[in-house]
């Protein structure tokens, strides 16, 4: 009889231990899956940070591109700037030259048989054909021919001083056109009242009378 309770015991025992086992393993089964889902989060978060730093990159190298071709644009521009007398900052230039090359001949105000009255405007003489460009940006009001002046242009600026390219040959512009600083107009002739090619340049304040261009100029910071 004694031996009874004895195996009824370790029975018991042996089956408290399966029991044990099977409440035990569902927790470790049950832990698995956490650690996956932090490993993928971590493994998630990794890939977001690398895709992250290569979109950045993408658009560090487009900007440096753009840099680089700004800065490649503002050397161009502003060698061809300074064949038009201005040699500072392109991205203030505010006036230059009408032409690249050029003499000064007759001034503003002389009198003489060649002019009706005194002569209003000051003369750069060249070569036939030689390109025109806008002293300024502004826009085109007029192209025409004008009697003694021949083929002329009238540059409009913003504050309201007419431009007047007089004796072109041609011109590359038309009534209405906004144009910026330095952009070709036209080229060189000899239309009109003219005794060899050469650009007659007025400036005229509000569309007045006219005043010395070159002062105007030399006021602009150009030197005629």
């Amino acid at each position: 009889m004694s031996a009874l309770p004895r195996r009824a015991g370790l029975v018991v025992g042996v089956i408290a231990a399966v029991i044990g086992l099977q409440l035990v393993a569902p927790q470790a089964d049950a832990a698995a899956p956490e650690a996956v889902v932090r490993e993928s989060g971590r493994q998630a978060d990794v890939l977001e940070l690398a895709l992250k730093v290569r979109e950045r990159q993408q658009r560090l190298t487009a900007l440096y591109r753009q840099a680089d071709q700004r800065d490649r644009a503002l050397v161009g521009r502003k060698a061809v700037l300074a064949q038009y007398g201005y040699t500072g900052d392109p991205d203030r230039v505010r006036a230059v030259l009408p032409l690249a090359s050029y003499r000064l001949s007759a001034g503003f105000g002389l009198t003489g048989p060649l002019w009706e009255a005194e002569h209003g405007g000051q003369d750069f003489s060249t070569s036939l054909g030689d390109q025109l460009v806008a002293v300024a940006a502004g826009d085109v009001t007029e192209v025409a021919y004008a009697g003694p002046y021949g083929l002329r242009t009238i540059l409009t600026l913003p504050d309201g001083t007419e431009v007047w390219y007089c004796h072109q040959t041609d011109v590359s512009v038309y009534a209405g056109q906004h144009v910026e600083v330095a952009e070709p107009i036209g080229s060189v002739g000899s239309t009109g009242n003219s005794t060899g090619p050469h650009l007659h340049l007025e400036v005229r304040p509000d569309g007045g009378l006219p005043i010395d261009p070159a002062d105007w100029l030399r006021a602009a910071g150009l030197s005629p």
